[in-house]
């Protein structure tokens, strides 16, 4: 009988320090997969993201926590007081859900993200051509996939931004018609103010200008983001050209006063323009918003769109959990029907020995049945015994998955399971 479990840590228990100590290299993964393998584990699977790293372990032996957690310290040499409680373990029927929630984008640290989903597949396929990977865990990762995808089509769970770059974005397209149609300004050289740029050039500004006091630093982050960079001086003549402006600067007054932003709005022939400042204390006049075709966000601004987008996807999460039981329900029959496999093969095969050895001694007693007759009696014989045990047998697949089911099936029925045919059928 095979087992599902999966052991590992991630942001809401591990600091970086920690979770950096068990997470595998691309380069560690070949030698992983084989020192697994070699331990005794029949399926292993790595997923190891800069949030979490998780290995999941297919056996045919019930492999204990402790057992799967010391395998894996062992394999970075460090000792278990380095991850004491900040693991966490889940085991077959559980395993799957806590994998279809990951897979969902439940459990990541920025909800219902996108990113994870394509890292679950990657981890399949690593694990595929390491030959790490048979019928379970291949077949719990096709469906983690599955109603990952489904969670992002048939519901809004990855809807809207979730950062302060996201939020802009979603606001530029609500002003800009086309994106790739726009210039984007920035001013200053702030890591918030860079990742707001990087997002609206990812989401397909046309041109991006970095204007920045010390030019130097002005040319290191246009090239780092394939813009071009621009003299503090030439600001003003360039800031007609700009559609979208970022203020991401350290100055303690006003970098662009309402005149300023007036007289680029009348050069522009009054296009729009989309102002982000997100600059603590603020770079630009509040006064600016006041301008016709000026549209003008703080960093609380984008804040609050960030937290109505989270808002919205919350609201999406009982609908991913009904997806991810409806799915998990359908895996748990699977799984039970697999480990329940050798078990009602030797319990037919029982009723069918005494139904003969029945058939046989009940023939004897009647010599002067006919053929035809002891045929169909024989037939009544066998569908009874298949109608009798057809309601048992259902509910062993069903509940196969339950600690102690197939033991007690197996007291029960006084038979036991082919353990040599489940080892052939786990091969395929």
């Amino acid at each position: 009988m095979m087992h599902i479990l999966v052991i590992g840590t991630n942001h809401k228990i591990a600091p970086v320090a920690v979770r950096e100590k068990v997470a595998f290299s691309e380069e560690s993964l070949p030698e992983a997969f084989q020192y697994f393998l070699a331990n005794g584990i029949k399926e292993v699977v790595l997923l190891s993201t800069c949030n979490r790293t998780e290995v999941y372990a297919a056996t045919q032996e019930k492999l204990s926590e402790q057992e799967l957690l010391n395998l894996w310290l062992s394999f970075f040499g460090i000792s278990r007081n380095e991850l004491e409680g900040r693991f966490y373990a889940h085991r077959d029927q559980d395993a799957a859900r806590h994998l279809f929630r990951v897979a969902c984008g439940l459990d990541s640290m920025m909800l219902g993200e996108t990113q994870i989903l394509g890292q679950v597949k990657e981890a399949l396929e690593r694990a595929q051509q390491a030959g790490a990977v048979g019928t379970y865990l291949g077949e719990l990762f096709r469906r983690a996939i599955k109603v990952g995808k489904r969670a992002r089509t048939e519901t809004s769970i990855s809807k809207g931004a979730m950062s302060v770059g996201g939020a802009a974005v979603e606001l530029a397209k609500h002003i800009f018609a086309d994106l790739q149609t726009c210039t984007v300004l920035l001013i200053g050289a702030g890591k918030m103010g860079a990742d707001t740029a990087k997002a609206l050039v990812q989401a397909g500004a046309r041109k991006l200008l970095v204007c920045n006091r010390t030019f130097s630093r002005a040319e290191e982050l246009a090239l780092r983001l394939k813009g071009h960079a621009v003299p503090f001086e030439n600001l003003l003549e360039t800031l007609p050209q700009a559609d979208i402006v970022i203020a991401s600067t350290g100055a303690q007054q006003y970098i662009l006063t309402k005149v300023m932003v007036a007289n680029a709005v009348k050069q522009r022939r009054y296009r729009p323009l989309f102002l982000i400042d997100i600059s603590v204390p603020r770079n630009i006049d509040p006064e600016v918003g006041d301008l016709d075709n000026v549209f003008l966000f703080d960093i609380d601004d984008l804040e609050q769109v960030v937290q109505e987008y989270l808002e919205e996807r919350r609201k999406e999460v009982p609908k991913v959990e009904a997806l991810i039981e409806h799915e998990l329900k359908n895996f748990t029959t699977w799984l039970g029907e697999r480990k329940a496999k050798p078990l009602i093969v030797s319990i037919l095969q029982d009723a069918n020995q005494k139904t003969q050895q029945t058939l046989t001694e009940l023939f004897e007693e009647l010599p002067k049945l006919s053929e035809p007759e002891k045929q169909a009696i024989a037939a009544k014989v066998r569908a009874l015994t298949m109608w009798l045990l057809d309601t048992p047998l259902r509910q062993i697949k069903q509940l196969a998955h339950l600690d102690g089911i197939m033991e007690a099936a197996e007291k029960l029925f006084g038979v036991s399971s082919d353990l040599d045919s489940q080892k052939e059928d786990d091969s395929e």
